[in-house]
């Protein structure tokens, strides 16, 4: 089944603050407050069991390097190649089944508290 996922770049510190920036909390009735990544981006409803994170130490400008290891890796790296890197990153955000082209209000870039986040763009996979 083809389905698509979103993919975002950035430049954060540690892990520690990756998991800040994507955390979701709760209030007292069990209601979710959004993350600061999907209040920043303005990201419209997705299955939140299905985004994929990771910080590297050493940032990195070539996309296969940052993609490799991630569910459908093979897949993405083809369709992503041919992006062409303006920065150096350390983390990747993925959400699967979710087009943040069509659903979303794109935002291409946040630069905040001493981190950076760059939309790079929507890709489809076969599951």
């Amino acid at each position: 089944m083809k389905n698509d996922v979103s993919l975002w770049l950035g430049d954060f510190s540690n892990f520690d603050e990756v998991e800040k920036y994507t955390e979701i909390i709760y209030d007292e009735d069990g209601d979710s407050i959004p993350s600061v990544f999907e209040r920043e981006f303005k990201i419209g409803y997705y299955d939140r069991d299905l985004i994929e994170k990771d910080w590297i130490s050493d940032t990195e400008d070539d996309i296969k390097e940052l993609l490799v290891d991630f569910s459908y890796d093979d897949q993405l790296i083809k369709q992503f190649n041919n992006v062409k890197l303006n920065a150096k990153y350390n983390t990747i955000i993925l959400i699967y089944n979710y087009n943040y082209d069509k659903d979303g209000r794109p935002v291409s870039s946040v630069s905040e508290n001493g981190y950076k986040i760059d939309f790079i763009g929507t890709a489809e996979y076969i599951d």
